[in-house]
């Protein structure tokens, strides 16, 4: 296991943690998705090239 001989709740606090950035990377892409579209007026992704180089 991950927290074997550690503190007990140290699992839950790890679990805790993951979900939290992963909640926080979804914003952020949602985020960025809101303001492609409020830019560029389109979801179509052969229309959107701003992320591309």
């Amino acid at each position: 296991a991950f927290v074997a001989g550690e503190e007990p709740l140290a699992g839950h606090v790890f679990v805790v943690f993951v979900l939290t950035v992963a909640a926080a990377e979804a914003a952020v892409a949602l985020a960025m998705s809101v303001l492609i579209y409020r830019h560029r007026e389109t979801v179509d992704l052969d229309r959107i090239n701003l992320l591309r180089w």
